[in-house]
């Protein structure tokens, strides 16, 4: 299936961010967090870290979210993981390659507890190790919750292997597997995701706004069922995630009991060198660790200098090839 969407270089803003530490260690940090709900601490050696927003992470810290905590940690690639309540998410190792293809090599252990993540297509490729099986990402918007009684894991886009010491399954996108222990079956656990959250915009195509100005946008989110594209009645809060600072979401954002919201969005001016075509891309999650059996929502968004027209690509959603 092709559909007509409006798409150019997508943003990765670069992470200006700040902590005191050593000078040697000032080019070699791995990500960065934001976005902090509730008690947020990060394990450096022997150093125990309350966390803010801004704060640099390095390889071997730990992320530890505490009950109703959540965090987001932003990775160089513009990758991004959002850690729910009672999580232990070690970044084991990272290697960015010098090539002429820029790429990133993460190692992750989940300890306990769960995340959703948006891994940047094309130059990552993630390791994630827990204590019961090890997934391999490429390009992918998934789901990971590692408690006592296994990994469960659901798939929105891209590519996933799950592997344990009797098994190596691919989970394929709107598949979710529960339960996966160290050993024994994979495949058999495996089920199709049934719910699907519905993100759409008013508009797709928004010109730039002037020096001292801004714009509004207005979404529309809703859960439905996946086999019957109907309404599913469930409430529960929702989070945006995207790459560009100057477009901002209500920081409280809930599905009513019909699993229905109407939200807004201010966007505020570009920088000068951003006034130029560009294109970005908003997923939506339900967040937190009870909904990891619903879908992701994406929509694209346009942005344009006053009178510029711009650009139409064709992709294809079933391989996100475009032509």
């Amino acid at each position: 299936m092709i559909r007509h969407v409006f798409l150019t270089t997508m943003i990765v803003p670069a992470l200006i961010l700040s902590l005191n530490v050593p000078l040697g260690f000032a080019l070699d940090f791995v990500a960065s967090i934001k976005d902090i709900q509730g008690q947020i601490e990060v394990e450096r050696g022997p150093k125990q870290l309350a966390a803010r927003n801004g704060l640099i992470l390095y390889d071997q810290d730990t992320v530890v979210t505490g009950k109703d905590s959540k965090a987001t940690i932003i990775f160089r690639d513009g990758s991004t993981i959002r850690l729910f309540s009672n999580t232990r998410f070690l970044i084991e190792k990272s290697v960015e390659s010098k090539q002429e293809s820029r790429r990133f090599l993460y190692n992750i252990f989940l300890k306990v507890g769960s995340f959703w993540g948006k891994f940047t297509k094309k130059y990552q490729s993630t390791t994630i190790r827990t204590p019961t099986a090890t997934a391999g990402i490429k390009g992918t918007v998934v789901a990971m919750s590692q408690r006592n009684d296994g990994l469960t894991v659901s798939l929105t886009s891209g590519a996933v292997t799950i592997e344990n010491d009797d098994e190596t399954v691919n989970l394929q996108p709107g598949q979710i597997v529960r339960g996966v222990t160290r050993l024994g079956s994979i495949k058999n656990k495996i089920k199709n995701l049934n719910y699907h959250l519905v993100f759409e915009a008013d508009k797709k195509a928004i010109d730039i706004p002037d020096t001292g100005e801004e714009i509004e946008l207005f979404f529309t989110l809703q859960m439905v069922q996946t086999n019957t594209n109907e309404n599913a009645f469930r409430t529960g809060p929702v989070y945006i995630s995207h790459e560009f600072d100057n477009i901002r979401f209500d920081t409280d954002i809930n599905l009513n009991e019909r699993g229905y919201a109407r939200i807004k969005a201010t966007v505020k001016p570009f920088q000068e060198k951003d006034n130029i075509q560009q294109s970005i891309q908003l997923t939506a999650i339900m967040d937190g660790e009870a909904f990891i059996d619903v879908d992701a929502g994406q929509v694209f968004l346009t942005f344009s200098q006053a009178g510029q027209k711009p650009k139409t690509l064709m992709i294809d959603v079933n391989s996100d090839t475009i032509e």
